[in-house]
């Protein structure tokens, strides 16, 4: 049990370190409620709608991280108490979408570790994910599942396609394909055998 909670932990490192992790914005007190505005597209959102997970604010060109509470006031890391104000330069980190988070989720740990150090090499985030096709989200019933997983990438710089193949039997198998726009390929295998339940 302690493993598999370090394991989650690296897990969730692994995710909290990736690049262009946040959206970042400035946020407007608009009848009583705190709206974001998303910098690159002028977007609104509801700033507690969106900080789930947390908010940064940005002090003398550094990002302080903070929880913000129900009154509009942000808990700094520092234990400070801050109180928002119009124009304040805020980020909070993206969502994953939900078929994508799983499919994450589903992948061994040194599997985890293979697919984004890869991606990770070729200056890709997970978060810069634009397409996930999840079909082990429609084998629930299977009792040994095969198929092909879809994901795209774009960092704004490069386009990633990558294939997942994978069967769920007394072995389990992924294999990755990894194509750039620019031809180079990339590929791995990661087998474990499955212990016996």
């Amino acid at each position: 049990m302690e493993e598999t909670t370090v394991n989650l932990q690296k897990r969730k490192n692994i995710i909290y370190e990736q690049k262009r992790s946040y959206t970042c914005g400035t946020i407007e007190n608009i009848n009583e409620q705190w709206i974001f505005f998303e910098a690159e597209d002028d977007e609104a959102f509801l700033l507690e709608e969106i900080s789930e997970e947390g908010i940064e604010i940005l002090f003398s060109n550094e990002w302080v991280p903070g929880v913000l509470l129900e009154t509009g006031q942000v808990v700094l890391h520092t234990k400070h108490l801050y109180e928002l104000n119009n124009g304040d330069a805020v980020r909070v980190r993206k969502r994953l979408p939900q078929p994508y988070m799983e499919w994450l989720e589903e992948l061994s740990e040194e599997a985890f570790t293979k697919f984004t150090t890869l991606l990770n090499n070729s200056n890709i985030s997970i978060y810069d994910c634009i397409y996930c096709y999840n079909t082990m989200q429609f084998m629930d019933h299977i009792k040994e599942p095969s198929g092909v997983n879809f994901l795209v990438y774009d960092n704004e710089t490069f386009i990633c396609s990558v294939q997942h193949h994978f069967s769920r039997g007394k072995t389990v198998t992924d294999r990755f394909e990894y194509t750039l726009q620019t031809g180079k390929r990339y590929m791995f295998t990661n087998m474990e055998r499955r212990k016996a339940e």
